[in-house]
């Protein structure tokens, strides 16, 4: 995308993509999807706010691009089209988005009462009168794949090794839990952006915007917003995880240095300004995992995006 044209984003916005002061906040919600996602039982409210922002700036720039392919085509809304198209040479992504727009359908159809006979049999009739959001994946990516490989995920059942890694975390985190902290647990693994549509809106400022997004692109913005956040705490903890000094490497403490040029957990902690005996992610933690994520590191990167746009690694798309 070219930066110079003329942006359907009608308003600008600060560093962090915000042009509604902060008026609307998830720092709370996000304290609680973190520990859901592998964080400690009460995470940092610095912390989630770094999140938060960070989240947010990344959402406002994919907004901004889905805007422009949306006016390229003279569409007057954002739709799940302009989404599907800015993330489609990332397939591992794409299938995850893909597999999501599935289970949203499968959900309405419970909802609706559709029993599960009836789910078997349209599936095997090829029915789309209930797969609303598969058809539109199914019909664009059509149109665009020449090649046949962007189709042949409707069909692929590759296991996703990174959800397997958080089911897996989730369960070791779960063990050493009593009966009301699994309830709390349990509580924080539901939330998520789309149960607070209206709110969402207003975060993303969606009423200043000259192109909107519509109902199924908002259920994808909010399904990006919580793998970002995801994506966020996996790499988190991975940074966490370096830093500690592991006796008997005598390499532990070089690759730290190089890595975020702490020698020492008393330097670290003090960059970090928490406690020394705090086991939450910090913020300096999501920083350098923004920082690693953005940048090749040469040999010693443990992940670098291959996909980037404007010079800006996206998280989750």
């Amino acid at each position: 995308m070219n930066n110079t044209a003329a942006s359907p984003m009608s308003t600008a916005t600060s560093s962090s993509g915000r042009s509604t002061g902060k008026s609307v906040s998830f720092a709370a919600e996000l304290q609680s999807m973190m520990f859901s996602l592998g964080d400690s039982r009460r995470p940092l409210h610095e912390t989630a706010v770094l999140v938060e922002d960070v989240v947010h700036t990344q959402l406002i720039n994919l907004l901004q691009q889905a805007a422009e392919v949306s006016q390229l085509r003279g569409a007057r809304v954002i739709s799940a089209e302009d989404l599907l198209f800015l993330i489609r040479k990332d397939k591992k992504k794409l299938r995850r988005l893909l597999k999501y727009m599935f289970f949203r359908d499968y959900k309405s159809k419970i909802v609706k009462g559709i029993d599960e006979d009836d789910l078997l049999e349209d599936k095997l009739s090829g029915s789309n009168n209930a797969n609303k959001r598969q058809k539109i994946a199914q019909d664009f990516l059509n149109s665009i794949d020449q090649t046949g490989e962007l189709l042949a995920m409707f069909e692929d059942d590759e296991i996703d090794e990174v959800k397997q890694e958080r089911m897996e975390r989730a369960e070791r985190q779960t063990r050493i839990m009593d009966s009301a902290q699994y309830a709390e647990f349990c509580e924080s693994r539901q939330l998520s952006f789309s149960k607070k549509a209206s709110k969402f809106r207003d975060w993303l400022d969606c009423s200043s915007l000259e192109i909107k997004p519509n109902v199924v692109a908002m259920e994808i913005l909010a399904y990006l917003a919580y793998e970002t956040v995801a994506q966020l705490v996996d790499l988190a903890l991975l940074v966490r995880q370096d830093m500690v000094t592991k006796a008997g490497d005598p390499f532990s403490h070089a690759i730290s240095a190089t890595f975020i040029q702490y020698h020492s957990s008393a330097e670290s902690t003090a960059a970090c300004g928490v406690e020394a005996h705090s086991d939450a992610i910090q913020p300096c933690h999501i920083r350098e995992a923004v920082r690693r994520y953005g940048h090749k590191i040469g040999p010693l990167s443990p992940f670098t995006s291959a996909y980037r746009r404007n010079g800006m690694a996206f998280l989750a798309c």
